[in-house]
């Protein structure tokens, strides 16, 4: 297995698998391209036989005086999951963010993706202790 960088090379295969990811995303062509997003993000793919099989996006959050890594989005193909690779790209996407020397790297998953939480606390994330995240769905009218 090989972690790289994505290039544009790898623009369909990074977005068959984020549909993929998100499949209650059924119409094509809502996924805004990578190069024009208004952030500059950490994107790598891992390959097995030159083939695409996963990918992380993640990004660096600056304001005021703190810096935040975030991871955005970890997808591992069904039949890749188990061997390593989510590990591997969540590690080479903590050191890229490392380099920009970030206060905290935050990831957050759904309470039911147990896969998911198991993964991040093998890697080393921590649940938090001192802050709760909230989200607002913002389809919801405003109270």
């Amino acid at each position: 297995m090989k972690i790289r960088s994505a290039t544009k090379k790898d623009k369909k295969s990074i977005s068959e698998l984020y549909y993929e990811l998100h499949p209650e995303e059924k119409e094509k062509g809502k996924l805004i391209p990578i190069e024009k997003s208004k952030i500059k993000p950490i994107l790598l793919v891992a390959e097995e036989n030159n083939r695409v099989v996963g990918f992380i996006w993640a990004h660096l959050i600056q304001y005021g005086f703190f810096k935040y890594g975030t991871i955005d989005e970890l997808f591992v193909k069904k039949e890749f999951r188990r061997k390593g690779i989510g590990s591997a790209l969540l590690r080479e996407a903590i050191k890229k963010l490392q380099n920009f020397k970030p206060r905290l790297i935050l990831v957050g998953t759904e309470k039911r993706n147990k896969e998911a939480i198991r993964l991040y606390k093998k890697v080393g994330f921590e649940l938090g202790k001192k802050s709760l995240w909230f989200y607002y769905n913002p389809k919801k009218k405003v109270k």
